[in-house]
């Protein structure tokens, strides 16, 4: 079963449809959370290493031009549709979750939008709370900019280490590959959480 596997990696690996589909997942997972762009650059990482194809820089530039036009959509639906216009819900937990956003992206909106790139569900909501906000577009390409390449280079290189570890045997490679990321994955969205409930603590100390 596992040889069965590998021959498959192997004759896909160099396919014309992979990079493209990469591309369109990328894009997708700026906009969806659900989208497995992680997983999916992780194992081609392992794969890349291991057979020689794809070529991991032109899988890191692809992953990085997909999750820039994806995180540039969602600015977009922020800033031009309704689903962008969070601070008039009628729902006070919405309102206020978006308000804290705008907060943090007032203050420091250089290093959130850096940083929630790397946080599945948070980079989606960061970017629609931009465009909502009239967030300058050309510092959030800026910034984003940054937030794609490092976390593209992060992804793919994950694989690439575990795909030369476990160079005999492409398919577990990858699979240890996502393993990790996905634990990696887990701890910064703890960091996250525990980053957004100490700052929640401070703006109660304040109002106090």
């Amino acid at each position: 079963m596992v040889e069965a596997l590998n021959a498959f990696i192997e004759a896909n690996a160099d396919s014309m449809w992979l990079l493209p589909a990469v591309l369109l997942v990328c894009i997708l997972d700026g906009i969806l959370p659900p989208a497995p762009a992680e997983p999916v650059l992780v194992a081609l990482g392992a794969v890349a290493v291991a057979e020689g194809q794809p070529s991991l820089v032109a899988l890191v530039a692809v992953a990085a031009v997909g999750g820039f036009l994806g995180d540039n959509l969602t600015y977009t639906i922020g800033r031009y549709t309704r689903l962008g216009r969070l601070r008039e819900s009628s729902k006070p937990r919405v309102r206020g979750f978006f308000m804290w956003i705008s907060g943090l992206l007032m203050r420091r909106g250089g290093m959130i939008i850096i940083a929630c790139r790397y946080v599945p569900g948070g980079r989606q909501m960061v970017n629609l709370t931009a465009g909502a906000m009239e967030f300058p577009r050309l510092r959030f390409i800026l910034f984003d900019s940054i937030a794609v390449v490092t976390w593209a280079v992060y992804n793919v290189g994950i694989g690439a280490l575990a795909g030369a570890w476990l160079e005999d045997n492409p398919l577990l490679g990858a699979a240890v590959a996502v393993v990790f990321a996905l634990a990696l994955g887990w701890v910064a969205e703890r960091g996250a959480q525990w980053w957004r409930d100490r700052s929640d603590q401070r703006v109660a100390q304040g109002a106090g």
